[in-house]
């Protein structure tokens, strides 16, 4: 019994030891709060630049000279008439012996409003002894206001009072249709417009117009660009005037009141910069090209009351010309600068009708000038 009591004894110690064994304590989960700290949120309030009226005043004055050969004389007769055998020393070789002021200006008023101004003041350098001819006197105003309706819209009304005192106006309706800095073809705008012209005694010798034009610009290699107008005119003349001649009666015939003419104007620059630094700049300028081509419907004759003598005006016409420069400018401040230069112009002054245009000449020119900004 004692034997069995201390088996059963020792089973019990060894199955308790096995139990206490296969006891796994779990393990204690501790809460933790996550505390979320937002951040204040700071709205960025965005100010619309407050527009500023920005504009320009510039003043040119420029001379020209004689163009080449004009210093001979006119050899006259008796009577006071050029010589028959002196054509060449008549030959009208362009205005010559006169100067120029130009005064620009313009002013962006509002962001979509703008308005431009140019006066030239013409003045006679030539001595007035009968040997000279055909400089050039008078003022030219143009006045142009701007108001941009859209990206693409933009409406234009001019005034202009020309050399001669008539004056004119014009309202366009000008629309972007292509634009493209930097490309072969930057800009093409077309301008569907009004125009009337009026002489300075308001009488009937006036004009009419219906057209259109056609602005267009670009880049080409070398540094070259390119600008140019094709205006597309219908004429309708208070006065009538004749595009035929009887020449067995020595009158006119084919009386007209109304005429389509088209315009074509194209130009070429280079700029090359010969020095420059932070205040002083060196360029040689070239320019040139048709200013203008003209094809007009009808070739127009006029009679002459007193000799009776018909004169012809062609109905296609064209003026060439270069214009070479050498400009130099000093900037006094970051908004003030003046230039000086000297060139040349390179033009047919006298004959421009397109089957006999002739007589290039060149005529020297220097002028001065500043401009400021604001």
């Amino acid at each position: 019994m004692k034997k069995l009591a201390l088996f059963l004894g020792s089973l019990l110690v060894v199955g308790t030891a096995v139990q206490a064994k296969e006891v796994v304590v779990a393990p204690v989960e501790v809460s933790k709060e996550v505390i979320v700290v937002a951040e204040p949120v700071v709205e960025e309030v965005v100010v619309a630049p407050v527009f500023k009226p920005t504009g320009y005043v510039g003043l040119q004055y420029k001379a020209y000279g004689e163009t080449e050969g004009h210093g001979d004389k006119i050899t006259r007769d008796a009577n006071g008439a050029p010589a028959s055998d002196d054509n060449q020393d008549t030959w009208n070789r362009g205005a010559n012996n006169y100067s120029r002021l130009e005064t620009t200006f313009g002013i962006q008023a509002t962001e979509n409003f703008k308005l431009e101004g140019r006066i030239r003041d013409y003045n006679n350098l030539e001595r007035n002894d009968g040997n000279y001819k055909n400089s050039k006197n008078g003022t030219e105003t143009r006045l142009r206001a701007y108001y941009q309706h859209n990206d693409w819209f933009t409406s234009r009304v001019q005034y202009r009072d020309e050399e001669n005192d008539s004056q004119n106006l014009e309202y366009q309706a000008r629309f972007t249709a292509y634009k493209n800095e930097g490309a072969l073809l930057s800009k093409l705008l077309f301008a569907p417009k009004v125009y009337h012209s009026f002489p300075e005694d308001g009488g009937s010798d006036y004009m009419n117009t219906i057209g259109m034009d056609i602005e267009y610009a670009g880049n080409l290699p070398l540094g070259f660009t390119w600008d140019g107008t094709i205006y597309l005119n219908q004429n309708f003349y208070g006065q009538d005037f004749y595009k035929d001649v009887d020449l067995t009666t020595n009158t006119l015939t084919g009386r007209k009141d109304k005429e389509f003419v088209a315009e074509w104007e194209i130009y070429l620059y280079r700029n090359v910069a010969l020095y420059s630094t932070d205040k002083y700049g060196i360029d040689f300028n070239f320019e040139g090209g048709y200013d203008p081509y003209v094809f007009g419907q009808y070739d127009k004759y006029t009679k002459n009351q007193t000799t009776g003598k018909i004169s012809k005006s062609a109905k296609t016409t064209y003026s060439l010309y270069a214009l070479l420069t050498l400009d130099a400018e000093y900037k006094v401040t970051e908004n003030f600068a003046v230039n000086a230069g000297v060139g040349a112009e390179y033009r047919n002054w006298s004959n421009t009708a397109q089957d006999s245009a002739s007589h290039w000449r060149w005529q020297p020119l220097a002028y001065v000038g500043m401009k400021t900004t604001f």
